[in-house]
């Protein structure tokens, strides 16, 4: 017997994507409905911390999500949004561009036709982008009693049949004037079905693989059948009875986009097995051959050989009838892209046993947890010790930053992420550094980190060395660390000062923020310097020139000159004679009038020629006269 596997089969670039996704996850993340529709995909995550649920009522509010790759419609979102929830979009490309499409026909004011099952998710989801104003179809006859229209606008289910679109949209063409078609079945699905074809022509029987309840599987399997092949639809080799194939000499394999390679290969090597074994062998006995041994459990350790490498896994022997999977996340923090970059056949090494032994599954293994062991041994040495530890951040939420330290997780809450008061530790994402480990908990996977001690400890030593170095009257370049209403506090090297809003400048400033801000390079001057209280006043207006004085070179006392009222006051009014320097009229000084109001006598913007008749550079005072002028003309 001939067994040959279909060219195009299996997971498809959405789906690949999504479980990678859901496979990188951190423990705890849930999935809005089944990642796919794959049972024993959706099982294993279950095992591994990423289960299910059906809405967002059943999380807590700051959880993280997971939107599998049927997407979900917008209001999903935005009640997200509302709770607080962290969205991981694992949402196929393609089903993206379908809702919108569904979205630009809508708002164009055309009529929304889905060619989809009506009840699949996927489908559901673009005809929520179309606002819930889309006629759903799959079959000719209910195309062809949808009433005439102007405009309309179409879009597919991705992994509808290619041939049946065509057939619909070509009713659908006498249904409008203008008819706007958006080819959105996946090209992986066409290719998949056009591979099955070609292989369910050329063989004795086809076994089609994935899940009952997955449209694409169904629809390979239908194609075949189109073919007048005899086809078998089955989740696992375990459904495989070899009465089926009795008499046949070529068989065919094909798999759905939800169904993972280690699926397809028992199904391939229990079909291998009955090649060998021939027809007349019971379904039991040849799938005795994958059975689990009952003495195994959650938790024991065994010696492991790898026998086969796929992208996502490896087949491990442990000594049972069966081979059990090594998923790539299960094989090292963080998950590598395909399987085969870390381990490889021939390769032996001890795991441990990471899920139950259930009736139709497989047994899962764990390189992670053995690792966890040795890394809990290493961390309660450096706890018991009081020594650093590195980690690596990861991600953030309210609470603060989850890191990784090896195999291990940790966090980090936000009042120990830094000396200073922060609102977010995202600059620590993805970065290497020190952590004190302040509490643990191996029972119930509580690591508690400080980042915020090691730094105390360096700051400390930086400010002893920085202090020895500072001295009254001396310039230095400092950072800006810190802003508050009355000044900004800047790192000297290890010790910080305060920058006064007053010592800032000359001209009056609003808010410090107006003219400074955090990780700005400035220079200033030591003014005070109070060692025992290690209190540093500094100053930038003092190593600035003061404008007033560099204003009021241009004038003499005599001087006649242009000024602006810019202020009325009850014994003058204040003139400005130059952008930095003002002068006081005083009431005398502009009329003989006894009794007289100023506010009588000029109004602000009134300009007027005046006489500088005393200049104050102490007290940067000016004093302006008119009748002194008037008094110069009368002589």
């Amino acid at each position: 017997m001939k067994v040959e596997v279909a060219g195009a089969c299996g997971f498809c670039y959405g789906v690949r994507r999504a479980v990678d996704m859901a496979c990188q996850a951190t423990e705890g993340t849930r999935t809005l409905g089944p990642i796919i529709h794959n049972p024993q995909v959706v099982e294993t995550l279950a095992t591994q911390g990423v289960a299910p649920v059906q809405s967002l009522q059943e999380v807590d509010n700051g959880s993280t999500v997971l939107i599998r790759s049927h997407g979900v419609g917008p209001q999903v979102y935005e009640e997200a949004k509302e709770k607080h929830v962290k969205i991981v979009d694992a949402t196929c490309p393609h089903v993206k561009k379908a809702q919108q499409d569904a979205k630009k026909i809508v708002f164009a004011e055309k009529k929304l036709v889905i060619i989809g099952e009506k009840s699949h998710p996927e489908v559901i989801s673009i005809s929520q982008w179309g606002v819930n104003r889309a006629i759903i179809i799959d079959k000719e006859e209910e195309a062809q009693e949808i009433p005439f229209c102007e405009d309309m606008g179409v879009v597919v289910q991705t992994t509808f049949s290619q041939e049946k679109f065509k057939r619909i949209v070509r009713i659908l063409q006498t249904k409008t004037n203008h008819l706007e078609t958006h080819m959105t079945i996946c090209t992986a699905t066409q290719q998949r079905q056009e591979a099955a074809i070609a292989l369910a022509r050329r063989v004795d029987a086809m076994i089609v693989v994935g899940g009952k309840n997955s449209a694409n599987t169904g629809r390979l399997a239908q194609v075949c059948r189109e073919q007048d092949c005899p086809t078998y639809h089955v989740e696992t080799a375990r459904e495989i009875n070899p009465s089926w194939f009795h008499g046949m000499s070529y068989i065919g394999i094909t798999a759905g986009a939800s169904t993972p390679d280690w699926i397809i290969q028992e199904v391939v090597k229990i079909m291998e097995n009955l090649q060998a074994e021939g027809t007349e062998v019971m379904s039991e006995e040849l799938l005795d051959q994958y059975d689990y041994e009952e003495n195994l459990k959650k938790g024991d350790v065994v010696e492991g050989k790898v026998v086969s490498v796929t992208d996502d896994a490896a087949f491990v022997s442990i000594g049972t009838k069966a081979e059990a999977i090594l998923p790539k996340k299960e094989i090292a923090v963080p998950a590598p892209e395909k399987a085969g970059d870390v381990v490889h056949v021939g390769d032996e090494f001890k795991v441990v046993i990471a899920s139950t032994v259930k009736e139709d599954s497989t047994i899962v293994v764990s390189l992670v947890k053995m690792q966890k062991e040795a890394d809990w041994e290493e961390v309660r040495q450096a706890y018991e010790n009081d020594q650093l530890i590195e980690c690596v951040g990861k991600e953030t939420n309210k609470a603060g930053l989850v890191v990784s330290i090896k195999s291990l997780r940790g966090f980090i809450p936000l009042s120990q992420g830094d000396v200073h008061f922060v609102k977010s530790l995202d600059n620590l994402v993805g970065q290497t550094f020190q952590v004190k480990i302040i509490d643990l908990d191996e029972h119930k996977n509580r690591l508690v980190l400080s980042r915020k001690a090691v730094l105390e400890v360096e700051r400390e030593a930086k400010r002893a060395e920085a202090l020895e170095h500072i001295e009254e009257n001396t310039e230095m370049d400092g950072t800006v660390v810190k802003i508050m209403p009355y000044g900004a506090f800047v790192d000297l090297g290890g010790v910080e000062g305060l920058l006064h809003i007053s010592d800032i400048s000359w001209k009056r400033i609003g808010a410090v923020e107006d003219v400074l801000s955090v990780g700005d390079t400035v220079h200033v001057l030591v003014q005070q310097f109070d060692r025992e209280r290690n209190r540093i006043s500094l100053s930038m207006k003092a190593l600035q020139k003061n404008p007033w004085i560099a204003a009021i070179e241009k004038f003499a006392v005599g001087d006649v000159v242009e000024g602006e009222v810019k202020k009325i006051l009850n014994i003058g009014a204040i003139l400005a004679i130059d952008p930095e320097i003002q002068g006081l009229l005083h009431i005398s000084a502009l009329t003989e009038q006894r009794g007289a109001a100023v506010k009588d006598l000029v109004a602000i913007g009134d300009k007027m020629q005046v006489k500088i008749i005393k200049i104050d550079p102490d007290k940067h005072k000016v004093a302006l006269s008119v009748l002194a002028i008037r008094n110069e003309e009368e002589e």
